[in-house]
């Protein structure tokens, strides 16, 4: 009788344990809006957001205007491309370094590979920001979040 006590009370206990992680989690998911565009941090923030929500064209209008910038459809391309890792990925800010007009955002990245059970690797990024007509503009981001061509020179063999 005791036993049958002992072993409810912990299959009760998973069952709260089950129904606070799902409240959790669908509570997070709402919480996902965009910011102010006026800081370096709202302008990434908004960035990312913008990639999650398959928001590509405001995603896009945060991009410096700068030689090498891609036309939109090699941006939704690009990101399509990649679209399995950017849903994996999770990115916490760190610190910001503004000098005169260009910003730096430190970036945390952590990503998963598949299963809730297999680990996440986390790793440390930058966002690189410039002040165009008084707003920020990114001008690079870590992979899975840009593409590797975009603002970059070609590399030309030596002659």
């Amino acid at each position: 009788m005791k036993n049958d006590r002992f072993l409810n009370g912990i299959i009760t206990g998973i069952g709260v344990l089950i129904l606070i992680a799902l409240v959790l989690f669908f509570i997070r998911q709402q919480q996902a809006e965009y910011r102010e565009d006026d800081s370096p941090q709202g302008v990434v923030h908004n960035y990312i957001l913008g990639l999650i929500q398959h928001d590509y064209e405001r995603a896009f209008s945060y991009l410096a205007d700068k030689q090498k910038k891609p036309d939109f459809s090699q941006f939704r391309m690009e990101l399509a491309r990649s679209e399995n890792e950017i849903n994996r990925v999770s990115v916490t800010f760190g610190e910001i370094f503004i000098t005169d007009d260009s910003a730096t955002v430190a970036l945390n990245m952590s990503q998963s590979y598949g299963s809730p059970i297999t680990r996440s690797s986390w790793y440390a990024e930058t966002a690189q920001l410039i002040r165009e007509n008084g707003d920020w503009k990114i001008v690079s981001m870590p992979y899975p979040l840009w593409s590797w061509n975009w603002y970059n020179e070609e590399i030309k063999p030596l002659p």
